[in-house]
C-alpha cells in the first residue's frame, strides 16, 4: 500500500530540483513562491519514498510526480491527493507533462495563468536602446523608492534587500541621475539554473522602449553568472508581454490553473 506522508522540504528538495532541471521544464519565480509556500508530502512504499506532491494554501497542487517504476500509479495517487486538505485545483506548468496528463482526466475548467519565456540572442531594436544605468537598491533610503512603484513590490521586498537576500535583486534604474523605473532579478530557489527577470517603469516614462532595455540589460546580468534568463508575466497583461518579446523573450510554456470536477458520491 502506497502511503502519503506529510514531510519538510529539504526532504525532497534534490528530486524537485533535478526533476525541473532535468526535463528542463520553463518555470519562473512566481511558480516558486506558491510551491516554496505549500505543504510537501512523500509517496512512500516498503519505508521508500517514490514521488511527491505539494499542496498551497490548503486548496491548489503545485507539484505531482511519481518515480518511472511506479508512473503505473499516477492515475489513482492524483484521485487521492485530490481529495487532500481542501483541494480544489492546480497550479500546473505545460511543460511538467506528468503532472499536466494527469489534471487533464477530470476537471470542470481550465483558466490560463500566466507565460513563462525565455530570451534570445536577439538583439534590441535602436528604438528600445536607452543609455541607462542601474544602481542595486541596498539602503533604506532606496527601498522608500518603491512606493513610487504602486503594488509592483511586495510587503517583504523593502526587507529582503535590507538583509542582502542573495535570491532577491532590485536595481533602481535611472537615465542622466533621473529614475525610469526599477529592475528586479530573483535567483533560483527551486531551479537553481535560472534567474527570473522583471521591470517596472515609471508611468509617465512607459511608451519610450524602456521597458525591454531594462530586461535586456537584466538577462545579461544574469547569463553572466552562468543562468538561464526567464521572464513571466500574467496571462491577460498584455503590455508586459510586448515588452517581453520587444527584449528577444519568447514564451516557452504557459501555466495555467486546473479547476477540478469531483463526482458525486452515491449512498
Amino acid at each position: 500500500m502506497i502511503e502519503c506522508k506529510r514531510c519538510e522540504w529539504n526532504e525532497i528538495e534534490l528530486e524537485v530540483r533535478t526533476y525541473f532541471e532535468q526535463n528542463k521544464i520553463t518555470v519562473d519565480s512566481y511558480w516558486e513562491d506558491h510551491v516554496l509556500a505549500s505543504h510537501f508530502y512523500q509517496f512512500i512504499l516498503d519505508d521508500e519514498p517514490i514521488g511527491f506532491f505539494a499542496i498551497y494554501e490548503q486548496s491548489m497542487i503545485t507539484l505531482f510526480y511519481v518515480r518511472t517504476a511506479y508512473a503505473h500509479h499516477g492515475q489513482s495517487l492524483f484521485a487521492r491527493i485530490k481529495q487532500f486538505e481542501q483541494v480544489t485545483n492546480a497550479f500546473v506548468a505545460t511543460g511538467d507533462e506528468f503532472f499536466l496528463s494527469h489534471c487533464m482526466d477530470n476537471f470542470l475548467r481550465i483558466e490560463k495563468q500566466a507565460y513563462f519565456s525565455i530570451y534570445t540572442d536577439r538583439p534590441l531594436k535602436s528604438q528600445y536602446q536607452h543609455d541607462l544605468t542601474f544602481r542595486e537598491a541596498k539602503t533604506i533610503e532606496d527601498t522608500q523608492l518603491f512606493t513610487l512603484s504602486e503594488d509592483f513590490f511586495e510587503a517583504e521586498s523593502a526587507e529582503r534587500v535590507l538583509n542582502g537576500s542573495n535570491y532577491y535583486k532590485v536595481y533602481l534604474v535611472e537615465k542622466k541621475e533621473t529614475l525610469i523605473g526599477f529592475g528586479v532579478i530573483e535567483y533560483g530557489r527551486v531551479v537553481s539554473t535560472i534567474g527570473s527577470v522583471g521591470m517596472y517603469v515609471l508611468e509617465e516614462k512607459r511608451q519610450q522602449g524602456y521597458a525591454a532595455c531594462i530586461l535586456k540589460h537584466l538577462q545579461g546580468v544574469v547569463e553572466s553568472k552562468g543562468l538561464e534568463a526567464h521572464s513571466g508575466c500574467w496571462y491577460y497583461n498584455h503590455n508586459s508581454k510586448k515588452s517581453m518579446e520587444s527584449a528577444g523573450l519568447i514564451p516557452r510554456r504557459d501555466c495555467f490553473d486546473f479547476i477540478f470536477k469531483y463526482q458525486e458520491l452515491s449512498i
